[in-house]
């Protein structure tokens, strides 16, 4: 195959929708999913690996033909057909059915961090790769299971650095019964529309003139009264028993101690087709628009041979970080050297540090002032210059007056332990220096 060139040179650049992550931005996005981590191990869920590529059908099968769309297919040497997963949710259900769940003494709860692949509509700044960290609750029914997990995607907001986390809670039994009469198609494109918010004019898309108006007032059934404004218009024991599950549920959520964080929202439509129930999306301060997204899909996992109960949540990892505040140093300490000389007793310096559990640069160095611009750029919190006569020491970022102290080599790491326990009075007290 020849591969195309011309003015635009596409070797050195990268395709729409994807991107690199410079060490700032990926060490950020890893404290995130390092928080997630931590939160979910916190609440009882194991993490699994699936791969990335599926066979295209095991993703049609558990997505639906509508997710053909949004897949990047592959063909593989033997003319297998293969697509990069579009979001962990199916791809986990078929490991489940297919391994866990026959053996299981219970409910399952697995978690997950890993890249997806989605083709999406340009603009909104829309990735085509981007990072989803979730968990899924499997085998069980009811009320608690569901709380659980939306009690979890608020916690896990927080604890990503997110300020004043919402969750809205929706239930797809309630549209359903507004929908079920309508033909398929009718009702997809119905469907489709009222997810990506499309509320101008819908009214004059059916025929049903009270079904115009229910869909007209569908974005309003939000907030204090919507459960109430909801039971004056539903028509059918499904929808009056969506209703009923909404408001246990906000008992619940109440007792997880996150009641103050939920609100009700009924025109919450999700992304996929396997959602059978409660459905949720997560906001933060400062987002317009979901950073997570999940609810019950009772069927799922009967597409994979194995009937059971679920439900689960997706979290956005780039749409996270983008939120969080860049508060946190990078780099701990910053080492140089003057001459050759005094190479070993630094990089010994620089180990101590490092099994201590400091991030550390080592390397030579020319001068004092070109070592501290060094290791201003590089963000580090301290910088220690060593020669043949002991280490000049200097914090350049954190709380507590400025210190800098002349040592000893082997005391240096002991003037960072004390000032970042605040007990180094500050001023510099250098003393005669050579370099």
């Amino acid at each position: 195959m020849r591969l195309r060139t011309g003015p635009r040179q596409r070797w050195a650049a990268l395709p729409r929708g994807l991107r690199d992550l410079a060490p700032a931005e990926a060490a950020r996005h890893l404290r995130v999913v390092g928080r997630l981590r931590g939160t979910f191990r916190a609440w009882g869920y194991r993490e699994v690996l699936t791969p990335a590529l599926e066979y295209l059908e095991t993703l049609v099968h558990g997505g639906g033909p509508g997710i053909q769309d949004r897949l990047f297919k592959v063909v593989g040497r033997r003319g297998e057909l293969l697509a990069l997963r579009p979001d962990l949710t199916v791809s986990i259900a078929r490991l489940a059915a297919t391994r866990l769940l026959p053996d299981a003494a219970g409910p399952l709860r697995l978690a997950y961090v890993a890249p997806v692949y989605r083709e999406q509509e340009e603009g909104r700044g829309r990735l085509r790769e981007f990072t989803q960290a979730g968990v899924e609750r499997l085998g069980e029914d009811g009320v608690d299971a569901d709380a659980e997990v939306i009690a979890l995607a608020v916690e896990a907001l927080r604890r990503a650095g997110i300020a004043r986390p919402v969750v809205t809670v929706g239930h797809i039994g309630f549209l359903d019964d507004a929908l079920g009469a309508l033909p398929p198609e009718t009702r997809d494109a119905l469907v489709a529309r009222l997810y990506r918010k499309q509320f101008a004019g819908i009214e004059t898309t059916v025929p049903d003139r009270h079904l115009g108006a229910f869909l007209r007032e569908l974005p309003l059934l939000q907030g204090g009264d919507a459960l109430a404004a909801a039971r004056a218009v539903v028509r059918t024991e499904r929808g009056e028993a969506a209703l009923a599950g909404l408001e246990a549920l906000l008992g619940r959520l109440e007792e997880h101690g996150v009641g103050e964080a939920a609100a009700v929202d009924l025109s919450i439509i999700r992304d996929f087709s396997y959602y059978t129930g409660v459905v949720f999306e997560g906001y933060g301060a400062g987002s317009g628009y979901p950073l997570l997204g999940g609810g019950r899909y009772d069927g799922l996992l009967a597409a994979f041979g194995t009937p059971a109960p679920a439900t689960g949540f997706a979290l956005g990892v780039d749409r996270v970080v983008a939120l969080v505040a860049d508060g946190e140093e990078e780099l701990d300490v910053l080492i140089a050297w003057a001459e050759p000389t005094a190479r070993a007793s630094a990089l010994r310096l620089a180990r101590g540090l490092r099994e201590a559990g400091a991030a550390v640069i080592a390397e030579p160095g020319r001068s004092w002032e070109k070592t501290l611009d060094r290791a201003g750029r590089e963000g580090a919190r301290w910088v220690m210059w060593v020669d043949g006569d002991g280490a000049r020491v200097r914090r350049l970022r954190g709380d507590g007056p400025t210190v800098e102290r002349r040592v000893p080599v082997a005391g240096a790491a002991d003037v960072v332990a004390a000032a970042d326990a605040h007990q180094v009075a500050g001023g510099p007290e250098v003393g005669a220096w050579s370099h």
